[in-house]
């Protein structure tokens, strides 16, 4: 076998393995669309959590009784249409829950992320005097 032979065939082989390797850890088209809805749920959380902290501090510090006064859309999970779950825990604090098609927590790795969430129905606790965390992006994964 010559030498440009036994590189051509090299470089085929890593190039499978590669590719192989990415399939692994990132999974297919497939998981990486239900990756990409889980992240649009989250950013439209992410939304209405910043809209509701709005009104409290609109309100007086109060926090709303339910969301009725907000826009239908801001309500609904952008994917499936599907209302978000929005309840009081006490008067500082509130949750937003939605269901997910993929568990993103080892997606963070050991970067501590507010918007890590399970697979299934899944709830964010929220304080209106902080800050909504940022939501992720497309560009980030």
């Amino acid at each position: 076998m010559n030498r440009n032979l036994a590189a051509a065939l090299a470089a085929t082989i890593g190039a499978i393995v590669v590719v192989a390797m990415g399939f692994t850890v990132l999974g297919g088209p497939q998981r990486q669309r239900l990756v990409r809805t889980d992240l649009r749920t989250v950013q439209a959380l992410s939304n209405l959590a910043q809209q509701i902290n709005a009104k409290w501090n609109a309100l007086g510090k109060t926090l709303p009784v339910n969301l009725n006064d907000f826009p239908e859309a801001a309500k609904k999970n952008p994917v499936t249409g599907v209302p978000f779950t929005y309840r009081l825990k006490s008067p500082q604090e509130y949750e937003l829950c939605a269901q997910f098609t993929t568990d993103d927590r080892d997606m963070h790795g050991s970067v501590d992320d507010r918007w890590a969430h399970p697979k299934g129905d899944y709830c964010f606790s929220f304080d209106p005097a902080q800050r909504v965390p940022w939501a992720p992006n497309y560009w980030n994964y």
